[in-house]
């Protein structure tokens, strides 16, 4: 496992190539799936778990990791998947950062790791988003023709730990002097979503959503060709996350500054692509600014700011 991840934080000349490299992994059951690597800090030998009494089924328990304590989440049990070999000394642990937090996945193999274009990573059909639940948040197909899926780990943590941010949205105030200017906001994970209305909301701004990058640069470009007086509202900010299948944040933002009607509109990136290598990558393709993920005041300041 070492040996696949070696060098990881070099895996950095994607940004602006619209190209994601996925580890992929299995979960006892026949079908694969994918995660980012830029999420992806470790892979270890299944250690020695403590299991603590009365937790939610979803978290198997803790490990000890270089003297840190970090709960272990068995993706199996979150995407409801059949029947399945039990977590025990078989396995591995996959290691992931998210929104400044670390947490472990426990996976019963760890298969490759995979390049490919956020051309060929798509929404996944209505029914299998309503079968998971939104789980699955984009699948692919690998060079083998084995289908590929993507599972929102964001959705996955917030549902084992619901945020009770309901004292911060309140502590948003309205802006009384941005609340004619219009935000177009882009991601596909729908609890980012949600989170991302409710703070535009709080402030009291205009707003217009997308699901994947491809979409927004649509809207952007319809805004142009139809002009101010008949096409979609002028766009006086856009909030992406970098994530998104067709098309990735880095690349909807190369496109803006790449075109000179646009050019001007300030970006903001919104992931949970925390580190500072993924800061310096969105400067490096004309990002305005950095938040990340789940943090509702920051992400208010920043819109705000850059608005006023």
């Amino acid at each position: 496992m070492t040996t696949m991840l070696r060098e990881i934080d070099a895996r950095t000349n994607l940004a602006g190539t619209n190209q994601i490299e996925l580890l992929l992994f299995h979960l006892g059951t026949k079908e694969t799936f994918g995660l980012n690597v830029f999420k992806v800090q470790e892979i270890v030998t299944m250690p020695t778990i403590t299991h603590l009494p009365e937790t939610d089924p979803r978290i198997l328990g803790l490990v000890t990791i270089r003297n840190n304590s970090i709960a272990v989440v068995d993706l199996h049990a979150c995407l409801k998947l059949s029947a399945a070999e039990t977590a025990g000394s078989k396995g591995f642990l996959v290691l992931t950062h998210y929104s400044n937090s670390v947490q472990a996945f426990y996976v019963s193999d760890v298969d490759r790791i995979m390049r490919t274009s956020w051309t060929e990573i798509k929404t996944p059909p209505a029914v299998i988003r309503a079968q998971s639940q939104g789980m699955i948040t984009g699948v692919t197909v690998d060079d083998r023709g084995q289908t590929i899926l993507i599972p929102d780990v964001e959705k996955i943590l917030m549902d084992l730990q619901p945020a009770h941010q309901d004292g911060t949205y309140a502590r948003i105030t309205a802006q009384p002097s941005i609340h004619q200017k219009t935000v177009l906001f882009v991601d596909d994970s729908s609890v980012a979503r949600t989170q991302i209305r409710k703070t535009l909301e709080q402030i009291g701004v205009r707003f217009v959503q997308a699901t994947t990058g491809q979409e927004a640069w649509r809207y952007l470009s319809a805004s142009l060709e139809e002009g101010p007086a008949s096409g979609p509202p002028q766009v006086d900010l856009v909030l992406s996350d970098i994530e998104m299948p067709e098309m990735d944040g880095f690349t909807l933002t190369q496109h803006i500054r790449a075109t000179p009607a646009l050019s001007r509109i300030p970006v903001i990136l919104h992931s949970s692509l925390t580190g500072q290598c993924n800061q310096k990558k969105g400067q490096q393709v004309g990002a305005t600014d950095y938040v990340t993920k789940f943090e509702p005041e920051q992400l208010a300041l920043a819109v705000t700011r850059h608005l006023g």
